[in-house]
């Protein structure tokens, strides 16, 4: 506990003195990308920096990670890749105009080098659930000393610290505005770039062939999200064991040519092994979430903003929420009711098989849950499968009439 506060503290502490140094004029030309605490190439920053590195000659575009895995995968793809402490990693990192990240300026590195810089945050999904400003916690109306003080800590400096915020509607829009505190003009309404993996074909059907999924066979993918309120492993451990131990279900699963995939959230361990209809997609990084959940006939979810993404398919989208009421009422905190935006959500197993096998009633149930989330998440006018370059096209515009 000690260890955690004192590597949070210090950090801190030095970002702060960083804030204060004052910077040469940057590079305009030189852009740099980051995701998932440096850890990962992934998510929205992946499709801006490959789009960049392709189609904008004049921009010398560098990722920055310190994962060496990472950097190994970028450079025999022929992109521009720096560990973000080695010296050429820190000199991009003191010369760069644009910062572009997922999660927070810690995707680049762990000490923060980009004062002077424009931040980009393409973030990691839209919200369903309070963020920063907007949490329960800080919320709450009887504020104390403690939350009047991590009020002010995160003003002074913290890691999600942005220029600009992309959203998929007015609806997002506003709700980052809460979240982050930041003004209107700040916020593109652009799509998130990361959603055109679901629209190409070719990289999906690669994708089943790596799963060996059979053709024919229905892709059912289970992706429960991190529980602030604790006990994820314990919670999916249990749903798995629940499912293993019903060998009627497991028959119908056969039965019926249907492949039940689950992706864990990256923080949780599952200790229970694949079978031959049940696909436990655990450690594995070697694909893109976005492309998976592409693949997928019908997807049960239940507080992850992944439903937000794949509504934009308009396949049959369900939500599995056995502890809505803890969830509602923790620290953080959900922004809406769920028959603001889906028709239907259980919390009861039994109806998760029964999704799973699939009749015609729990189709249409999905399906009407895709279009009201839809009509509140995703913007209309957007054209799907070109998230990136709307991004770019609305970025580069704004940059220029800034700079002019």
């Amino acid at each position: 506990m000690i260890e955690q506060v004192v590597n949070q503290i210090i950090p801190w502490i030095i970002n702060n003195i960083l804030k204060i140094i004052k910077y040469k004029k940057r590079d305009e030309n030189l852009w740099i990308f980051g995701a998932w605490g440096g850890d990962d190439y992934s998510d929205n920053s992946k499709y801006v920096f490959e789009y960049v590195s392709e189609n904008l000659p004049n921009i010398r575009a560098v990722w920055i990670t310190k994962n060496k895995e990472v950097k190994n995968i970028i450079t025999n793809q022929g992109y521009k890749c720096y560990l973000y402490n080695e010296s050429s990693g820190r000199k991009v990192r003191l010369n760069a105009k644009y910062v572009f990240y997922t999660n927070g300026i810690t995707d680049i590195g762990k000490y923060d080098l980009s004062h002077g810089s424009v931040k980009i945050a393409l973030w990691h999904g839209m919200p369903l659930k309070k963020l920063m400003y907007a949490t329960n916690n800080i919320q709450r109306k009887n504020k104390n000393i403690l939350r009047l003080a991590q009020y002010f800590i995160l003003k002074i400096y913290n890691n999600n610290q942005r220029n600009i915020t992309i959203a998929t509607s007015e609806t997002t829009k506003d709700l980052l505005m809460r979240c982050f505190e930041v003004k209107p003009e700040t916020v593109l309404i652009t799509g998130q770039p990361r959603n055109d993996g679901l629209f190409n074909t070719d990289h999906i059907n690669s994708l089943k062939k790596k799963l060996y999924h059979k053709s024919g066979h229905k892709f059912v993918l289970y992706m429960p999200t991190w529980r602030e309120i604790g006990g994820n492993e314990d919670f999916l451990n249990r749903i798995l064991l629940e499912l293993y131990s019903d060998s009627l279900f497991l028959d119908s699963l056969v039965e019926n040519n249907i492949i039940l995939y689950i992706k864990p959230h990256p923080r949780i361990t599952v200790n229970v092994r694949s079978t031959d209809n049940i696909i436990i997609l655990q450690g594995i990084s070697d694909f893109d979430t976005q492309e998976l959940i592409g693949a997928a006939d019908v997807l049960i979810t239940d507080y992850s903003s992944v439903f937000i993404d794949y509504a934009l398919l308009e396949r049959p989208v369900h939500f599995f929420v056995p502890d809505l009421h803890n969830y509602k009422n923790d620290r953080l905190g959900l922004f809406f009711e769920f028959n603001d935006f889906a028709d239907y959500w259980f919390t009861e197993l039994e109806t998760f098989k029964s999704i799973i096998l699939n009749d015609n009633n729990s189709c249409n149930l999905g399906i009407n849950n895709a279009i009201k989330v839809n009509s509140i998440f995703n913007d209309p006018s957007l054209t799907r499968g070109q998230f990136t370059r709307t991004f770019i096209e609305t970025f580069l515009k704004l940059s220029k009439n800034e700079n002019s």
